[in-house]
C-alpha cells in the first residue's frame, strides 16, 4: 500500500517519516503548541492504543489538509480517526476534535466548520455503516 502523505497525497519522504519519527514529531508538538495535560492524554491514548495501528490506519484530515502541519498525522485528526475507527465518532468525539484543533492554533471558524462537517457525516452515514 502506498503511503499518502501531505497535501494532495504526494509520497514525499521529506514529509513522511518513519513511525518513530512521526511519533517524536507529535510528542514534540505538545510543548511547541503548549498543550495541556488533557489534550496530551487524549492524543497519547490514540498513539498508544493496541486497538489500531495509527501509522497505517490514520488517513489524516479527510478532504482537507492542515497547511501548517507537514503530513497527514496532524494530532487532532489522528485522534478523531482513532475515535471513528472504534465506532465512537459521536458528539463527544466532535467536541474533542474541535478543542484539539483550537489547541493547535486552528482558527475558530475552521475548527467549527470541520467539527460540524464530521458530525454530520457521522450521524448521516458512518454511524450506520459500522
Amino acid at each position: 500500500m502506498k503511503r499518502l502523505c501531505g497535501c494532495g497525497g504526494r509520497d514525499d519522504q521529506a514529509k513522511c517519516g518513519t513511525k518513530e519519527q512521526e511519533r517524536a514529531r507529535i510528542i514534540e508538538s505538545f510543548d511547541v503548541f503548549g498543550l495541556g495535560e488533557q489534550a496530551r492524554g487524549e492524543i497519547l491514548e490514540a498513539l498508544d492504543s493496541d486497538q489500531w495501528d495509527w501509522y497505517r490506519d490514520c488517513d489524516g484530515c479527510t478532504m482537507v489538509s492542515e497547511i501548517f502541519w507537514p503530513n497527514k498525522y496532524f494530532p487532532p485528526c489522528l485522534r478523531h480517526d482513532f475515535d471513528w475507527m472504534r465506532g465512537k465518532g459521536d458528539w463527544s468525539a466532535s467536541r474533542r476534535f474541535y478543542e484539539l484543533q483550537r489547541a493547535y492554533g486552528v482558527p475558530i471558524w475552521r475548527s467549527a466548520l470541520r467539527s460540524g462537517a464530521v458530525t454530520i457525516v457521522w450521524y448521516a452515514w458512518s454511524r450506520w455503516t459500522r
